[in-house]
């Protein structure tokens, strides 16, 4: 049956239209993009690079804090990204270039991602701090060059692409530099932070042991003056805060050539003028800020999550973790040296001499029980207060347990049953029992730590003792 002339060209148009939306998927999804956009071996220069979601202390160009994904360009030539597209929308290209972005070689770039901003770098979308979206990164022929998937990043904390194309998240934000520590400290000079001759030195967060001036266990913040005159401090501002001087530096605050001045965060500002009214998060991902009288930003320093008692401190010109903290004393050996001989515990010579882990029939507790025991001796030659020293058998909790108001004199002994049962009166018992292949370890009220025994597998109702200077297996000497 002959096909009718309107029913032939409604045919054709249809089929043509079909052409038409599957070049435009293809072009869209997955089509060859120009021979520009590829360098040698087939592959794209262009990649994204580094991504912040929750930006709540890296102002962009308005001086908001706004969401930003970095674009970089590997080829050893400048490139040209007039008309080039980002979006966080498979099925929509929400923000292109201006005409005119050269991108040089090996060179960043950084498009910030704020519905509310203005300006030819501002895309009309913002990111995801949970992470799970799709970033798309096009030619002007919608033609898909990269894209990622985000991941879950604290407030803060930038997300970087690896050598390997993965995603990694770190606290050294580098918008428009390489991601590399070079990088980081190019991106803080061009900022004009922690150049200046003061600035922050170390911070703790999380902190169990180094007490503040009321004896009780509190996060710090050390500011160094690293210039060779004297530094006024007065008037200028600690914040956790973008825009807000949480902590203002009292009148008459004058930091000497070298010197350094510790600012207590223990959230409660009427404990006196050195503390801040807020703490640091050991979770990480918050930043910290030095300022001026006006609120102009000297310094700031983004936490990474700290185990207890770990510091973060800026050690020949790197921030870097370290479980040697300095607090009021320089980054260094003999900073901490200098600190330790401070506390008073640097010479102590308190030490486990003995572990009896199986204690099946031999030293009974008060409650007639046999139970694992611990003993430890002063070898120093002056009397020692115990209060306030741990016991543990947890190498992530040095100070599980904690040692109650007892001392030692020279020479003398003393024993502790670990049995789980947890007194500090009268007879002292841990509450930790000792097993074999574990670590125990004493340490000092201000996280020094003193001495560690790792006991092995011993016969029953038999100790892991220091002998003639070495540890054995031996019969148990309780207190002898």
């Amino acid at each position: 049956m002959p096909i009718s002339r309107k029913k032939y060209i409604l045919v054709l148009l249809v089929s043509i239209a079909a052409l038409a939306l599957t070049l435009g998927i293809a072009l869209l999804f997955g089509g060859g993009a120009p021979a520009a956009d590829r360098a040698d071996g087939g592959q794209t220069p262009l990649r994204i690079s580094e991504y912040m979601a929750k930006n709540t202390a890296y102002p962009g160009p308005d001086g908001r804090c706004s969401d930003w994904v970095e674009i970089e360009n590997s080829a050893d030539a400048p490139f040209n990204l007039s008309g080039y597209r980002l979006t966080d929308d498979m099925t929509k290209a929400k923000y292109a270039f201006p005409v005119g972005t050269v991108l040089p070689a090996g060179g960043h770039i950084v498009v910030w991602c704020d519905p509310e901003g203005s300006g030819a770098f501002y895309a009309p979308f913002s990111l995801k701090a949970q992470g799970g979206e799709t970033l798309l990164l096009m030619n002007s022929a919608n033609t898909v060059l990269d894209q990622i998937e985000t991941l879950r990043s604290p407030r803060n904390m930038a997300v970087i692409r690896t050598a390997d194309g993965g995603l990694t998240v770190t606290n050294t934000p580098t918008p428009g530099y390489e991601n590399t520590e070079a990088g980081y400290q190019a991106y803080l000079a061009a900022a004009g932070l922690g150049s200046g001759e003061v600035r922050l030195s170390e911070l703790m967060s999380a902190e169990k042991l180094i007490c503040g001036p009321d004896g009780l266990p509190c996060d710090w913040v050390e500011i160094e003056n690293s210039g060779a005159e004297s530094a006024d401090l007065s008037g200028m501002h600690l914040t956790d805060r973008e825009g807000e001087g949480r902590y203002t530096f009292p009148e008459g605050s004058v930091l000497a050539p070298g010197g350094r001045l510790l600012v207590w965060c223990s959230g409660d500002e009427t404990k006196g003028a050195d503390h801040a009214p807020f703490r640091l998060s050991k979770q990480g991902g918050e930043s910290v800020l030095l300022t001026d009288r006006n609120g102009n930003v000297l310094d700031r320093v983004s936490l990474p999550y700290l185990m207890d008692d770990n510091s973060y401190a800026r050690i020949d010109g790197t921030w870097t973790v370290t479980n040697t903290p300095t607090p009021g004393y320089e980054n260094t050996e003999t900073g901490y040296a200098a600190w330790l001989a401070s506390t008073g515990y640097a010479d102590v010579k308190i030490r486990i001499t003995e572990v009896n882990p199986r204690n099946l029939s031999g030293l009974r507790d008060a409650d007639g029980e046999f139970r694992d025991w611990i003993e430890l001796m002063n070898e120093g030659e002056e009397s020692v207060s115990l209060e306030g020293w741990y016991l543990s058998d947890d190498p992530e909790d040095l100070a599980r347990w904690r040692i109650p108001a007892v001392s030692l004199a020279p020479g003398e002994r003393l024993v502790i049953f670990a049995s789980g049962k947890d007194r500090t009166e009268g007879e002292l018992h841990t509450d930790f029992a000792v097993s074999a292949q574990e670590t125990v370890t004493l340490m000092t009220p201000v996280g020094i730590l003193a001495h560690q025994v790792t006991v092995p597998l011993v016969a029953d109702d038999a100790s892991w003792a220091m002998v003639d200077g070495a540890w054995t297996e031996t019969a148990p000497t309780p207190g002898q």
